[in-house]
């Protein structure tokens, strides 16, 4: 089999899924902004990034490095093991995370928006449970599509009905959490049916804490700066302010889904090819996350202030230099999702990667805040991208080295 169909039959198998992802909130985000007004808007968007955090803090790592380990894996018992063994850590975390979480959402949230914004964190944070990491690493973009894709736009549709009759916001975050739960719960249920095996013991919990830690505290440095500007801005702007930046992040998160899911469809195509056949692998999909970054960067800035006010509402739409300031902090992470997770994890640089990130997380965070305090939220997204691509940036040569070695490493038949 040559190495372009299989290529093409990833990318259109996952392409799929940011295409149906996309039409879920085309119906029930611009009802919940209209339903919830600027104050409740602003809140929820901060809300939904507190919860993004929680869910780098749950998911341990998995997330990230998971695809790749069980592309790696040998059989699937083995790909079952990692997948008890990730399911343990990421629950014994959500016992403590979760409560946190809905501490920190009600605290910050616009009075009478607080359930809402608690709600809202929470349907991202659960987001690290979801099974579809493991689906990536095995190549296999159905079973997502499936129990997960298809089920949240129907939910969303559903939610958005409910909303547009009732005008109880609610239900928009009640029905994400419904899908992650019952579509997590059932993919799990049938893996570990297929595949019993023993659960992680007691005294093996501290191992595979560690096992991950450095991915772990590299994801937490990314989502600690990418979560930083919302809250700061809905604490520190006017609310039709935090409303406009709101959107902006709405629509930088709904875009980020395109290069993880490129991310996702070319894991396994990698992985199952070494020597300089896999740097070649590697340097298709950085080509293609340049291009797929540099084309939201225009999207945002041109066409994203018409968009934003047609699609959330004239009181919540985003100005023009927030979003241009917007578009390259999703062409940065466009750039740098790829290099990470498809270049330098497998090459066993995830120390690296980490060390980077909290280089960058600790330059960018103060700089994020200052900038919000005094140029207002288009400080906060200039912050945003600065820190983005400095951590870019600064991954770039470890990039370029890994690849220069691959190339004149010995090309070996894909297994």
């Amino acid at each position: 089999m040559s190495a372009a169909p299989s290529l093409h039959r990833r990318l259109l198998g996952f392409m799929l899924l940011p295409v149906i992802a996309a039409l879920s909130p085309v119906i029930a985000l611009p009802v919940i902004t209209r339903n919830a007004g600027s104050a409740g808007w602003g809140s929820a968007i901060a809300g939904e990034n507190i919860g993004t955090f929680t869910a780098i803090a749950i998911g341990w790592g998995w997330t990230t490095i998971g695809p790749a380990l069980i592309s790696l894996a040998a059989d699937d018992d083995h790909r079952a093991r990692l997948y008890r063994e990730s399911l343990t850590i990421r629950l014994l975390i959500s016992i403590v995370a979760l409560p946190a979480l809905v501490v920190i959402c009600w605290l910050i949230a616009a009075p009478g928006a607080e359930l809402f914004t608690v709600l809202m964190g929470i349907q991202g944070a659960l987001i690290s449970l979801s099974f579809t990491w493991f689906s990536a690493g095995i190549g296999d973009p159905r079973t997502i599509v499936v129990l997960d894709a298809i089920p949240r736009l129907l939910a969303n549709f559903a939610a958005a009905g409910l909303v547009l009759v009732t005008g109880v916001v609610v239900f928009y975050p009640l029905a994400g959490i419904l899908v992650t739960v019952v579509s997590t719960a059932i993919f799990t249920v049938r893996l570990l049916r297929r595949h019993p095996g023993p659960w992680p013991r007691p005294r093996e919990l501290p191992a595979l804490f560690r096992s991950t830690l450095p991915v772990a505290l590299n994801d937490a440095g990314l989502s600690g700066y990418s979560s930083v500007p919302a809250p700061v801005v809905n604490v520190t702007a006017s609310p039709e302010a935090s409303a406009g930046y709101a959107s902006s992040d709405k629509l930088l998160k709904l875009g980020q889904f395109i290069p993880m899911t490129l991310a996702n469809a070319l894991q396994s195509w990698i992985g199952e090819a070494h020597g300089s056949h896999r740097g070649r692998r590697m340097g298709i999909a950085l080509v293609l996350a340049t291009g797929i970054g540099a084309l939201g960067w225009a999207g945002l800035a041109l066409v994203g202030p018409w968009f934003t006010e047609f699609y959330f509402g004239a009181d919540a739409a985003a100005p023009f230099d927030v979003l241009l300031a917007t578009g390259l902090v999703f062409f940065f992470f466009s750039v740098r999702t790829i290099v990470a997770r498809l270049i330098l994890f497998p090459a066993g640089q995830a120390g690296a990667v980490m060390r980077t990130t909290l280089i960058a997380t600790a330059i960018g965070i103060p700089l994020m805040i200052g900038l919000a305090l005094a140029w207002g939220p288009v400080g906060a997204a200039i912050g945003y991208a600065f820190t983005e691509g400095a951590a870019t940036v600064l991954l770039s040569r470890r990039c370029f080295r890994v690849l220069r070695d691959l190339r004149h490493a010995p090309a070996e038949a894909p297994a």
